[in-house]
């Protein structure tokens, strides 16, 4: 199999290809392009344009490109025969671009092309503990990623993968609301379709605030939210989210508690590189436990595996990528209502 990466950043560097390597897949071959001509990635043969990497014969594309160049690159990559393009959350970063896009997608040729990615929708392991939706009483959902602090005290973000300090500086529209809260939707929604609940999708902001713990103020289309607290619901099923860039060395937890009527109560979370899905009562408790990093899973199971979607369900990848559009534009939505229009 041959796989184009558009964007060779730290998503790639830190997630995607040790994930690769983990998988061991010895027919796989990586080729990549960056705007970047520094970046060069050991395991990736690097092109010197897009049209070059383009006219491989490749099996997948993958998008992970910064979120608002992902529809333009998109639009470059549709031009090409290949028939499997993966792009990573968010599928687009505007309103505007959702809007285009949802105009390409109603062509069934392209939209059967084009799968959105958040690697969180493989977190459907509640499941197995739950017949239907209507045992659900309510969701919680949480990412509350655990942080440092720089050397004037103020808080700092750590690189998901390798746990070091991100030097990245978050700028809008890559807060929290979209850049974590695509995650936990994702999780709570697939698991829901699982149970065989319906697409419905209503969230309203109860608080959102930057890095140092300020409120964004309208008007502010710079700022980048470092936590906020999301209410509505999913499915007719009352949800929270809770988002946390800045959690502190207590901070780590990333998943849901699924509360049922029974009582029960259903902890899915990340603990090390493992899944561990709990059912709690006031009796007794189960555990489940995965192992292995969550990328590991996601591309095994969705992009790279022998069930992978598109040879075993490319007839589902239509209305999955329509699941993470709708979550992007309810997710940007709030950020106009808090911002204003822009």
């Amino acid at each position: 199999m041959l796989v184009g990466l558009i964007g060779t950043g730290a998503v790639v560097e830190t997630a995607y290809l040790p994930a690769i390597s983990r998988l061991s897949l010895p027919e796989l071959s990586c080729y990549g392009f960056d705007p970047d001509p520094e970046r060069r990635l050991e395991g990736v043969t690097a092109c010197d344009s897009l049209d070059a990497l383009l006219a491989l014969p490749l099996d997948v594309v993958m998008i992970t490109t910064p979120s608002l160049l992902h529809l333009p690159v998109l639009q470059a990559v549709l031009k090409s025969d290949i028939a499997q393009i993966v792009v990573e959350k968010p599928v687009a970063a505007t309103l505007e671009q959702l809007a285009e896009l949802e105009t390409m997608l109603a062509d069934p040729q392209i939209a059967s092309r084009v799968l959105a990615l958040d690697h969180w929708m493989v977190r459907t392991d509640a499941t197995q503990f739950i017949n239907s939706v209507a045992e659900i009483a309510r969701i919680d959902g949480f990412l509350q990623e655990p942080s440092s602090f720089n050397d004037a005290g103020e808080p700092i973000a750590l690189n998901f993968a390798t746990g070091e300090a991100d030097t990245r500086q978050l700028r809008h529209p890559d807060g929290v609301i979209v850049d974590i809260g695509t995650h936990v939707l994702a999780m709570i929604r697939e698991t829901l379709h699982r149970l065989g609940g319906n697409d419905e999708l209503t969230l309203a902001l109860v608080h959102a605030r930057d890095r140092l713990g300020n409120s964004i103020q309208p008007g502010d289309v710079s700022t980048a939210e470092g936590d906020a607290a999301l209410r509505g619901t999913v499915g007719g099923i009352p949800v929270t989210l809770t988002l946390n860039k800045y959690a502190g060395p207590a901070g780590g937890q990333k998943g849901m508690k699924i509360y049922l009527r029974d009582g029960r109560v259903v902890n899915v979370d990340r603990r090390g590189t493992d899944e561990v899905v709990e059912v709690l009562n006031t009796r007794s408790s189960r555990q489940h436990k995965i192992a292995g990093p969550l990328y590991d899973r996601c591309l095994g199971e969705i992009i790279f595996g022998a069930e992978r979607m598109f040879a075993s369900r490319p007839g589902d990848i239509p209305a999955l990528t329509q699941r993470r559009i709708a979550e992007v534009r309810t997710l940007l939505a709030l950020q106009q209502e808090l911002r204003g229009k822009h």
